[in-house]
């Protein structure tokens, strides 16, 4: 896999400027490498959280900037996903700014539905990204990507209201330990020889089967 950059810029993302939905590379950007990038796997996660609480205290202005910058992520990341997956992050990224304009009167089930729809395409893509690095013999970037996926689609069962069964959550804590011992030089191809990325695609389609949601990443 040839190593990706991504240029953005990281002032405007991080403060959910408008600059920050269109990533304009023509200001001040800085330039990450991919290992970089993937290590805000979790930023949608947290401005999501921090959108619920501030429309449940009645801040809807705050709530809408965040979308912004969650709008930002989607959209760099359908960027650079996989053919299958563009127009889906597009659209997820389309949904939150179109929840951003209309702040005051969109619900808190609209935004338990498309906050997991957005988990449900991260997980896809980051599989999609984990499945590149393992076919690279690129460990590090495997297990980083194995830590995103995992952790999109706990957020997908969370947002959609189900429940996390307890195979579920010991598959999901099993691949994070192998991301992590992925990312070991002397780990790596133990690691590797337990077929982690199978067994997240697995998981992902288990997990497609309960939420009743579409996998759009195509059979390894």
């Amino acid at each position: 896999m040839p190593v990706k950059f991504i240029a953005l810029v990281l002032i405007a993302l991080f403060s959910g400027s408008a600059a920050a939905e269109e990533h304009d590379t023509r200001r001040s950007a800085v330039v990450l490498d991919e290992n970089v990038w993937v290590a805000f796997y979790d930023l949608p996660s947290r401005r999501f959280r921090d959108i619920y609480s501030a429309v449940v205290a009645g801040n809807r202005s705050a709530a809408a900037g965040d979308l912004g910058v969650a709008a930002a992520y989607l959209a760099i990341e359908s960027d650079r996903a996989h053919a299958e997956l563009v127009e889906p992050l597009g659209n997820a990224a389309a949904e939150l700014r179109t929840l951003a304009a209309g702040i005051e009167t969109a619900t808190l089930a609209e935004f338990d539905r498309a906050f997991a729809r957005a988990h449900w395409l991260l997980a896809q893509h980051f599989i999609a990204e984990a499945r590149d690095a393992r076919d690279a013999r690129n460990g590090n970037a495997t297990g980083l990507y194995l830590w995103a996926a995992t952790h999109h689609i706990e957020r997908t069962l969370l947002w959609s209201n189900e429940r996390i069964a307890r195979d579920v959550s010991r598959t999901i804590d099993e691949l994070r330990d192998i991301g992590g011992r992925l990312q070991k030089g002397a780990t790596v191809e133990a690691a590797f020889r337990e077929k982690p990325v199978v067994r997240a695609e697995a998981l992902l389609r288990k997990v497609a089967r309960q939420v009743d949601r579409p996998v759009r990443l195509a059979e390894d």
